[in-house]
């Protein structure tokens, strides 16, 4: 694990408002699924905070498009 871009989404992650209101364990959640993501790019560590920014939006784009088309389970609040 490189300790170093971990830290670095955490930070961005952070400063995202819809992000930095998710609970705790929540957050580290969607940080562990970002790295997960971003570490198997060619040298991650230079990806701009804007290509991170844009990265994370695509995936809350993606979380909330497959909440609202599973109707029947309604809302889950944290």
């Amino acid at each position: 694990m490189s300790k170093t871009l971990y830290k670095r989404l955490e930070d961005i992650c952070a400063r995202e408002y819809v992000v930095n209101k998710l609970s705790e364990d929540k957050f580290r959640t969607f940080v562990d699924f970002l790295y997960d993501d971003m570490r198997t790019w060619d040298r991650p560590t230079d990806v701009s905070d804007v290509d991170v920014i844009n990265r994370i939006e695509e995936h809350l784009s993606y979380m909330v498009s497959r909440r609202l088309a599973d109707t029947h389970i309604g809302t889950n609040h944290d």
